[in-house]
């Protein structure tokens, strides 16, 4: 489920993702957002949080991320990302060196904090087409890798617990 959350200060617009989060929960909820930003010409300055009763992400849903990033990207002065899950939290890293604005990653237990810095930003700009381009193909690919990251990480680690880590 995504649902949008109004206890943000004037100018921060804010998702928080729980249980699971479906490509109807874009449709839904954050396409109408960003459609909501682009008419009234605002820019967008983003907190997304996965909080602690979220669970997983569905293929669909980061198919319509993908998809809908074509119209928010271009409208971003900055996002914050607010989550305790490392497998969202270690490609969020990988993301943020492509984006066209600033980006920060905070645990759950300062989501308010990352309201705050959002709210203070400067005004920015639309990103270039090169930017633009960066930010997508880069981001998409900083996304692939730091999920590619922690698959390894894990099986790595359930390997050796099993006691599987060493070959005989």
């Amino acid at each position: 489920m995504l649902k949008e959350l109004v206890d943000v200060p004037e100018g921060v617009h804010a998702l928080e993702a729980s249980d699971v989060v479906t490509a109807d929960d874009y449709a839904k909820v954050f396409a109408p957002l960003v459609d909501r930003v682009r008419r009234q010409g605002l820019r967008l300055r983003l907190l997304y949080q996965f909080g602690p009763g979220f669970a997983r992400l569905t293929p669909g849903a980061l198919w319509a991320d993908s998809k809908l990033g074509v119209h928010y990207l271009p409208l971003l002065d900055g996002c914050a990302l607010v989550s305790d899950v490392d497998w969202i939290r270690e490609p969020a890293r990988g993301i943020a060196g492509w984006m066209p604005c600033p980006m920060r990653i905070y645990p759950n237990e300062q989501r308010d904090d990352a309201a705050t810095w959002l709210a203070a930003l400067p005004h920015g700009q639309s990103p270039s087409t090169t930017q633009f381009l960066r930010a997508y193909v880069g981001g998409t690919g900083g996304g692939v890798v730091g999920l590619g990251k922690v698959f390894i990480i894990e099986r790595v680690a359930l390997r050796m617990r099993h006691g599987r880590g060493r070959r005989r």
